[in-house]
């Protein structure tokens, strides 16, 4: 039986404009793993350090999350908390839903529903 290999996924991300409430939106689409992880927080954290007060990230295009993804948004939440930034998080489900469960992490996270 031939079993089907998941294919690998860049993980890209656009960052848009302050909407009207305020908030910077980061959507990602892609596997947030080892490769990519890591250049995603250091960017967000520039943006918070730099001082952005709200940020919004969208994570409906994610298929899959790894350790180093999870470590990278452990970063940014703590850093948001230190620098008084708003961090709001939205479409996370599937396999990235479950280990953000498994690693007691979600309970952190402020999401949103929907659009």
């Amino acid at each position: 039986m031939r079993r089907a290999i998941p294919q690998y996924r860049p993980m890209e991300w656009t960052v848009s404009e302050a909407d009207e409430k305020g908030f910077e939106n980061v959507v990602v689409k892609g596997d947030c793993d080892l490769y990519s992880g890591p250049a995603f927080a250091r960017e967000l954290l520039v943006r918070i350090a730099e001082g952005t007060r709200r940020l919004r990230i969208d994570f409906t295009g994610v298929d899959y999350l790894d350790s180093t993804g999870v470590g990278g948004i452990i970063r940014l939440l703590q850093e948001a908390r230190k620098r008084g930034c708003e961090l709001r998080f939205r479409g996370i489900a599937g396999s990235p839903r479950r280990v953000l469960r498994m690693s007691n992490i979600l309970s952190l996270m402020k999401e949103e529903a929907g659009q």
